[in-house]
Order: structure tokens, then C-alpha cells, then sequence
């Protein structure tokens, strides 16, 4: 009976300290595996965010790629219709047209400044030189062009302005020869003594916008 509880009670120390074996043992599997676990989670973490990116990274490239094709063909048709536009400009109907006249015998310049007639309007260089055959355009744009000719004669328009009974008067000058042509409200009695000696000698003045500034410049 005695032999018997001693087997027993060794039995059951032996049970206990297995038992607790077996604790210890799945408390220490537990917590490897936990820690298995969580280096995977981590891992799968760390890459999946790492795929994220790189799509992220991706997309944008695609976008810039995509906006800077765009770009480069947004500019491209910008320059084409520049070209097109420049190759096809037009006259508009607030165009003005300076005549350049050169004249060789006199070697005067003379301008004379016109609006475009009604015929030319919308119309290309080509159809402005086919008007005006034995003109050099010089300037052609939407707003103002320019035709300068060259002519073998004199110009015609020397004018000289002098003094007639206290007033400034105009004669146009053909050779030697000088015609009274206009006679101004200017009276010499309010010029200075200068002026009234210059007008007494005669001042020139070539094409109808010279003389016009000098009778202005005595007003």
C-alpha cells in the first residue's frame, strides 16, 4: 500500500514537471511563430507598399509623358498656324499705303500716304503686286504696306515759301521759274527777324509734307 501512494506520488511529480515541459515549450513555439508571422506580415507590408510606389511612380511618369506629348503638339500647331497665317496674310481694311516716288533728275523722295481701296482688302501680296506691276513692295503686313518706283524726271513739288505784302505765300519752282500757288493768313509782322530775312532769300521745301510742316512751324 505504502509502495503503491510512494508510485503514485512519484508518478504525479513526474506529470507536473512534464506538464509543465509541454507549457514552456508551446509558450516558446507560440512565440517563435509569432515572430515568423509577424516578419511576413512585415514583409508583404513592406512590399506591397513598395509596389504601391512604384506604380505611383509609374502613373506619373505616364502622365508627365502623356502632358509633355500633348505640349510638344500643342506647340507644334501653334507654329504651323504662325506659318500659315504669315504665308497667308491679308490686307485688312485699315490698311494704309505709302507711295514712295523717287525722282533721279531732282533726286528727291516724296511720300504720299493713301487707305487701301475697297478693291484690296483680304488681299494677299501676290494680288497687291499684280495691281500695282512696276512698284517694289518694300513693306507689306495687315496694317501698312509700302511701294516704292523710281521715276526719270523731276518731282515737282519744290515749293519756296517767301514774303508778298507782310504775308508768307507759297510758289512751286519749276526750273527757274516760280508760280504762286497759295497765300497763308501768316502775317511776317509777328515772325522774328530772322525768319523775315530767311522768307526774304526764299526757303525751300520738297513735297507737300516738308512744305506743310514749315507753314505750321510759322503759325
Amino acid at each position: 500500500m505504502i509502495k503503491t501512494l510512494r508510485i503514485n506520488f512519484i508518478f504525479g511529480k513526474e506529470y507536473k514537471k512534464m506538464k509543465k515541459s509541454i507549457i514552456i515549450s508551446s509558450i516558446i513555439v507560440l512565440f517563435i511563430l509569432g515572430i515568423v508571422i509577424g516578419a511576413i506580415l512585415i514583409n508583404n507590408f513592406s512590399d506591397q507598399k513598395k509596389t504601391e510606389t512604384e506604380i505611383a511612380e509609374q502613373n506619373q511618369e505616364e502622365i508627365y509623358d502623356e502632358c509633355t506629348d500633348e505640349y510638344e503638339e500643342m506647340q507644334q500647331s501653334n507654329t504651323l498656324v504662325e506659318e500659315t497665317s504669315s504665308e497667308g496674310e491679308k490686307i485688312s481694311p485699315n490698311c494704309s499705303i505709302i507711295f514712295r516716288r523717287h525722282y533721279n533728275d531732282c533726286g528727291h523722295t516724296i511720300e504720299q500716304y493713301a487707305s487701301v481701296p475697297t478693291e484690296l482688302v483680304n488681299k494677299t501680296e501676290e494680288d497687291l503686286q499684280e495691281q500695282y506691276q512696276g512698284w517694289t513692295i518694300e513693306e507689306f503686313s495687315r496694317n501698312q504696306i509700302i511701294l516704292y518706283r523710281e521715276f526719270d524726271s523731276e518731282c515737282g513739288e519744290h515749293y519756296v515759301l517767301r514774303e508778298k505784302d507782310e504775308k508768307v505765300v507759297v510758289y512751286l519752282k519749276t526750273g527757274d521759274t516760280e508760280e504762286l500757288v497759295e497765300e497763308t493768313d501768316i502775317a511776317t509782322e509777328f515772325l522774328t527777324e530772322t525768319d523775315r530775312i530767311e522768307l526774304q532769300n526764299g526757303i525751300e521745301a520738297n513735297g507737300r509734307v516738308e512744305l506743310n510742316q514749315l507753314i505750321e512751324d510759322y503759325e
